[in-house]
């Protein structure tokens, strides 16, 4: 993960502004306008398309092979918002729990064009190849700790409203992180948080989403895993889809057992009223999904008739691999 204050600060003040003269970078950074000189040009040796020099100003061009990571700085570039691109990463959930730890604001953003270890729920791998979109924000909530498990399925409700709104798909919810497109799953969802146990609130929440929009998936997801574009659907601008999931996001956070965000999590869900199978430590059962109760939980009915609430654990519909 690129860490250079002064390149990060650079790439914000051109993506704020049509033209941006030297001075103006000198004076924001406090360096010289040589200093500045030498940080464009070592921008431009890795991709940038930045015409202009130190008299007439520079500008920054959504071009060339860092075309998305511009079009990303441009998208919330008047928000003041941290953007933290990387063409390669481990597990942009990773990075951004390192930069929360180090005090990283909220609204801190974390993208990349691919990961090589992404993550889902259990600690199982989360195929993230090149077309697909990958990011994380960082949330510094003031809920209290026993409403933080209702973030994640606030999120998906996030998710699938622009995703569906973008792409022109029906999406379905799989309590309670993962989305679906025709049965099959498209994106999945990862919430992690550190708490502060003195004040009974978290101390932040890392929001991992990670959207399959194309690009090949392994042969053994066949039946499993999907793509919007495999589906038919639109593929929306990367940089604007991410724009959009974030401020919703935001919004839904606040809220996240809100009379609305609940009942679109029951319409929206593509388990209940089935047969589905839970795993939970090293228990598996197959229950029927019958309701998501006012604390967003699972509502479940074993074989013999007693009811269970789930706020955790793996859900899949019955002879459906787990995801």
């Amino acid at each position: 993960m690129r860490n250079n204050p002064n390149r990060e600060k650079i790439l914000s003040a051109l993506a704020r502004e049509t033209v941006v003269s030297g001075e103006e970078i000198s004076l924001a950074l406090g360096v010289t306008r040589a200093a500045v000189w030498k940080q464009i040009t070592a921008l431009r040796a890795d991709g940038y398309v930045i015409p202009g020099d130190p008299r007439s100003g520079y500008r920054l061009l959504t071009e060339g092979e860092r075309a998305y990571e511009v079009s990303l700085l441009r998208a919330f570039a008047r928000e003041g918002r941290r953007v933290i691109f990387s063409s390669e990463t481990g597990s942009t959930n990773t990075d951004l729990k390192e930069l929360a730890a180090a005090g990283a604001p909220a609204g801190t953003l974390c993208v990349a064009e691919k990961q090589t270890d992404g993550r889902g729920r259990r600690g199982r791998r989360f195929v993230s190849p090149v077309g697909g979109v990958y990011f994380s924000l960082l949330l510094r909530p003031t809920l209290p700790l026993s409403e933080v498990s209702a973030l994640t399925g606030a999120v998906a409700v996030a998710a699938a409203r622009v995703l569906g709104s973008e792409t022109g798909l029906p999406v379905g919810i799989k309590w309670v992180n993962d989305l679906y497109l025709n049965n099959k799953k498209a994106v999945g969802i990862l919430c992690e948080a550190a708490a502060d146990l003195e004040s009974g609130t978290p101390e932040y929440v890392a929001v991992g989403v990670g959207i399959d929009l194309s690009g090949e998936l392994p042969r053994e997801l066949d039946g499993i895993a999907t793509t919007v574009e495999r589906e038919g659907g639109r593929i929306p601008d990367r940089a604007d889809l991410i724009a959009k999931t974030v401020r919703e996001i935001e919004a839904v956070a606040k809220e996240p057992l809100s009379t609305a965000i609940l009942a679109e999590s029951r319409r929206r869900s593509v388990l209940l009223g089935r047969s589905v199978t839970v795993t939970r430590g090293d228990e598996t059962f197959r229950a029927a999904a019958k309701e998501i109760n006012d604390r967003g939980e699972l509502v479940v009915e074993r074989e013999n008739g007693e009811r269970e609430t789930l706020f955790s654990g793996e859900v899949s519909v019955h002879g459906e691999a787990g995801s």
